[in-house]
């Protein structure tokens, strides 16, 4: 459920609500705000994910070093490598989650 008091993200833009808030330039955080990724930044990147034959199918493995770029530069909010550097393990996976979310959205997806 969104905070009323939150103000309204722009269109493209996540909100990571912290399990564990973390200390900020400014004071505690207790969200994130990412960005959705620009093409370049796909071109260059590419998916968070690859599948992979796997015994019995296939398997869609994290592309871990292409998870850690797009964090480098889609979260806006705090500061990406004082964020990072303070989130607990549950709250770097939930950046995981919003960021392969990203390439999992129908074109028509317009929620924030």
């Amino acid at each position: 459920m969104t905070d009323p008091n939150e103000p309204a993200l722009p269109a493209g833009h996540k909100r990571v609500p912290l399990k564990r808030p973390i200390k900020g330039h400014d004071g505690e955080v207790r969200a994130l705000i990412l960005r959705e990724p620009r093409g370049d930044e796909v071109f260059t990147f590419g998916e968070p994910q690859t599948w992979v034959r796997a015994a019995g199918g296939m398997a869609l493995v994290d592309n871990w070093e292409a998870i850690k770029a797009y964090a480098d530069r889609l979260i806006v909010k705090p500061d990406p490598t004082l964020a990072q550097a303070q989130l607990s393990a549950l709250d770097a996976i939930a950046v995981k989650e919003v960021i392969v979310g990203f390439f999992h959205s129908s074109p028509t997806d317009t929620s924030a």
